[in-house]
């Protein structure tokens, strides 16, 4: 874990970290979440709404968002932060069990006087395809 403080991060600072989502991991969100819907859990319901472009049953958006969470309280800033907001958040492509995936964060603003940071965070598959990217600020509390 990161413990960057408001004068030690700079701008262009950057973070990245590996990880794949397993079915666990979709579980327990879940059941953390009490989203039911079958997209997320039925390989041939996703299959037969998707047109058959999904293979199996699309993991949870939000599962893959919650990647956010980790670029702010474990690489920028670390154990100072608190996420503010988000500007921007979109996902790109779906993430299925298995993928593994890249995220990849910079520091693109820093406003000293109200201890915050912007940060540009995308997250790519194991095939270099982007699936979601945000623009969020978050306080440094020290």
């Amino acid at each position: 874990m990161n413990e960057y403080t408001i004068n030690e991060i700079k701008i262009g600072t950057r973070a990245a970290f590996t990880k794949t989502i397993t079915q666990e991991m979709e579980d327990t969100f879940r059941v953390i979440s009490g989203d039911e819907n079958p997209l997320h859990k039925d390989d041939m319901f996703a299959n037969e709404i998707s047109g058959g472009k999904f293979s199996g049953h699309a993991v949870f958006g939000m599962l893959t968002a919650s990647l956010y969470s980790t670029v702010a309280g474990m690489y920028l800033p670390g154990k100072y932060s608190l996420i503010h907001s988000f500007e921007e958040l979109s996902f790109m492509k779906p993430v299925f069990v298995g993928d593994e995936l890249t995220v990849e964060a910079e520091v693109t603003d820093k406003d000293e006087s109200l201890k915050l940071i912007r940060i540009r965070v995308v997250i790519k598959n194991q095939n270099n395809k982007s699936v979601s990217k945000a623009k969020m600020k978050v306080l440094v509390m020290k």
